[in-house]
């Protein structure tokens, strides 16, 4: 049941400064590894070798990483005798990549084989725990229980963690009821404050408060690394050119959290890239809250406030377009100063509802 909340008159949050002055505010562009229609998570043969396949999660890559990263290991037990120690690959050193060998390391020899050790899709997300941009057949029972199973295991994983792994509790902001919070079970994420107005100084309109996760890449990621090197599993450079390369490694069970190079690498068309514009301002201190809402959003983390809104389908670029980041950065700047529809357009490339 939606629960309902007069926000008190004097709840006034503070709101982000948006003066963005180099070097302090930097531009960024961010790759999602989207698959049409579902995720991938399953085993494929290649004769004697298996490849247990875990990519395809858009931006829910952090959201989704240790529901899936459990999934992976009960998918690597139907493949190992019980009680035997089994030589694992892991292709790719992203958070999907991390967490599986993470989950997998007490029971077997994982060796990790990536492109880049750093600098990967899962460094430059936002760090909110919802399952955003990604695709799942919801009107097949048994694939709808495997996605809720895995948002269960994901926040009941990442909360346990805390503070150490960049985890700490947030309410998510919005102006409308969000359709990507709406995918999340009511035991996980339970439905929405709702607001008689929002508690801003200027974006005071009626609204809705999701009781959610923050989940800080900088942090996660330094931890998994760094625990990881501790267990003597250090990514070991390695550029996949084929499916050729991949049985060719020595390990028979290959785990694959290659995302985005899946398409290529594995013939499968329904991978495309969607790139997100960001803008990294300096962190500032006291704001301790979400906002998401249509073509913006803004994610106060400890090492910047992150700003963005933009969705652009089968584009495959890193490098930022100074031009789309401003334009973001003076939507966020509109909508806290009251002026909500003042540079909201309909450009192709501005996000719909995050």
């Amino acid at each position: 049941m939606e629960r309902s909340m007069k926000t008190s008159p004097n709840l006034v949050l503070p709101s982000p400064d948006f003066t963005c002055n180099p070097p302090g505010c930097v531009f960024k562009a961010g790759v999602r590894p989207f698959r049409r229609n579902t995720y991938r998570l399953e085993i494929q043969a290649f004769g004697p070798k298996h490849v247990v396949h875990n990519y395809g999660h858009g931006g829910a890559g952090i959201t989704m990483s240790w529901g899936c990263a459990d999934a992976v290991v009960k998918l690597v037990r139907t493949l190992v005798p019980n009680g035997t120690r089994a030589r694992i690959a892991v292709m790719g050193a992203g958070v999907m990549g991390l967490t599986a060998a993470t989950l997998l390391a007490p029971d077997h020899d994982v060796a990790i084989y990536a492109d880049r050790a750093t600098g990967t899709t899962s460094d430059v997300a936002g760090g909110q725990w919802a399952p955003s941009v990604v695709k799942y057949d919801a009107k097949n029972a048994k694939a709808k229980q495997q996605f809720e199973d895995i948002l269960r295991t994901a926040y009941t994983m990442h909360q346990s963690r805390g503070p150490s792994f960049g985890v700490s509790s947030r309410v998510n902001y919005t102006k409308v009821e969000s359709d990507t919070f709406g995918k999340i079970p009511s035991d996980v994420v339970p439905p929405p404050d709702k607001l008689n107005h929002l508690p801003f100084q200027h974006l005071t309109s009626p609204g809705f408060g999701y009781h959610t996760l923050l989940v800080e890449p900088p942090v996660l990621l330094k931890r998994l690394r760094d625990d990881l090197a501790a267990a003597n599993i250090v990514p070991q450079h390695k550029v996949f050119r084929s499916v050729q390369d991949v049985i060719s490694l020595n390990e028979t069970i290959i785990v694959n959290c290659t995302g985005l190079g899946s398409g290529k690498l594995f013939n499968d068309p329904d991978v495309i890239p969607i790139t997100g514009q960001l803008v990294w301002l300096p962190a500032q201190a006291g704001l301790e809250w979400l906002y998401s809402t249509g073509q913006t959003y803004v994610f106060p983390r400890s090492d910047h406030v992150v700003v963005g809104g933009s969705y652009e389908c089968k584009v495959d670029d890193e490098n930022p377009d100074p031009v789309k980041c401003a334009h973001i950065l003076k939507m966020a700047r509109d909508v806290f100063a009251g002026r909500s529809f003042a540079t909201a357009d309909a450009r192709p490339w501005l996000m719909r509802n995050k």
